[in-house]
């Protein structure tokens, strides 16, 4: 067994709060072992917390950050910078999750953005994403910031595993339906999105690093570790 299951808010806290906002990021910070975020380009360059490419009618590339501000998530809630986001929860490891998938609208051949997202982060914090490419950026640029490779199917994870030792990641993020056995390796292991009390049970039960969920509090007290 790892010694210590890690919980991390997916997006903050979304069973609670709106994707991606301050206050799901403060929530989740003030409960929960670490953040999962996602990382967008505004149309003026800053670097939005945004898991879609659009943001209400608006294509996140396409948008200056001034407009996107403005929008109400719901509640009253507003989208958010990346960097404000970190400010907000000093002490709170954050999984920083690139969105720069090849078809993904905004799409940047050089990974700049990967980059610019891997200059922020913090001790303790980890760079993600999806696209092998992107993370190889960040590994060759920044070879001191820990990384890991989100993965679905039709992703074998085998095959994933050896690519992360190949390249060099510290972790693997997997969707959790793919994880029947306990993995046989020495990366961190943080399967996606877990909210079912008997799943994530199942997970611990099979070494994983960490959960991240859409509430981490439950989640918590699933696992003893709150009450």
């Amino acid at each position: 067994m790892r010694p210590h299951l890690k919980v991390i808010g997916h997006r903050g806290w979304p069973a609670r709060f709106p994707d991606n906002t301050l206050s799901g990021f403060l929530a989740a910070a003030s409960v929960a072992d670490g953040v999962e975020l996602d990382v967008r380009r505004s149309g003026d360059g800053r670097l939005v917390v945004s898991h879609d490419p659009f943001i209400g009618d608006h294509v996140v590339h396409e948008t200056p950050w001034a407009t996107l501000a403005e929008i109400d998530l719901g509640g009253g809630h507003h989208p958010a910078l990346l960097d404000e986001v970190l400010a907000a929860i000093p002490g709170t490891p954050a999984q920083l999750e690139v969105k720069n998938w090849f078809t993904d609208p905004g799409f940047e051949p050089d990974h700049r953005i990967a980059l610019e997202t891997a200059q922020r982060a913090r001790p303790g914090d980890l760079v993600t994403g999806f696209n092998p490419e992107t993370l190889a950026a960040v590994r060759r640029d920044f070879p001191d910031v820990p990384t890991g490779l989100a993965m679905q199917a039709p992703l074998q994870l085998q095959d994933a595993i050896a690519l992360c030792l190949d390249e060099g990641h510290t972790a693997l993020v997997p969707h959790h339906e793919l994880l029947v056995e306990r993995l046989e390796t020495d990366l961190e292991i943080y399967p996606w999105t877990v909210d079912e009390p008997r799943r994530a049970i199942e997970l611990v039960e099979l070494g994983v690093t960490g959960i991240i969920t859409n509430d981490p509090g439950s989640i918590l007290e699933i696992t003893g570790r709150r009450t």
